[in-house]
């Protein structure tokens, strides 16, 4: 029985390492959901989750190293930066209007679904320490199994799955519940807070960027 319940948890503390920390996927899920639902912020993270899911399955399986292939860190961080520079810039913008226009923040129309999913997908799949996080620990994890390796696998695929799932439905919902109480305030302080976020992010992923390729 514990051969098959400790590939799981495993699993599930990796999945809660990756997704829980403060950072530019829980702070854009933050203002979606607050600005137009549960279900944007909630796609949104879906799209997080895939990048999670699938990169532990990569790293499981060792296809690739991205800790080995010093040449495209500085890529990812140069396109994550960028990406996340237009995505804080928006944000202060929406929030500048609601301060210049002087009256409470309208709810913005819900997104395509499509384009939540792919703004999850996009802001995970650029993140170069995301991607470091997967390869370096879950190899870990892996190379302690010695021959059960196969057989747990889907295991720790599965607990990473849940985790991660279970947080955006978690943080989303709880978001969504605290909006129902001076929801154009959290709207407010959403967009001017996760906007200068997003940009400091952006700033650091961006001048390690171009530090890499000096």
């Amino acid at each position: 029985m514990t051969s098959s319940i400790s590939p799981f948890l495993q699993g599930c503390l990796l999945g809660i390492g990756a997704a829980i920390p403060i950072g530019p996927v829980n702070v854009a899920i933050a203002r979606t959901v607050l600005c137009s639902g549960f279900g944007a912020g909630f796609l949104l993270g879906c799209g997080a989750v895939t990048i999670d899911v699938a990169c532990a399955v990569l790293s499981s399986f060792s296809f690739m190293l991205i800790s080995e292939n010093s040449r495209f860190i500085p890529v990812l961080q140069i396109i994550g930066g960028a990406f996340l520079a237009y995505l804080g810039v928006i944000c202060l913008i929406s929030a500048w209007r609601a301060i210049d226009k002087n009256h409470p923040l309208e709810t913005a129309p819900p997104p395509a679904m499509h384009a939540s999913y792919i703004t999850g997908l996009l802001m995970t799949g650029t993140n170069p320490y995301t991607l470091l996080f997967w390869f370096v620990a879950v190899p870990a994890q892996v190379a302690r199994m010695g021959s059960q390796t196969t057989h747990r696998l889907p295991m720790i695929c599965a607990g990473v799955f849940c985790a991660t799932m279970l947080w955006v439905i978690c943080f989303a919902g709880a978001l969504k519940w605290a909006g129902r109480w001076r929801r154009q305030v959290w709207m407010l302080a959403a967009d001017t807070v996760g906007g200068i976020m997003l940009l400091c992010f952006a700033v650091a992923g961006l001048w390690k960027g171009w530090r890499g390729f000096i």
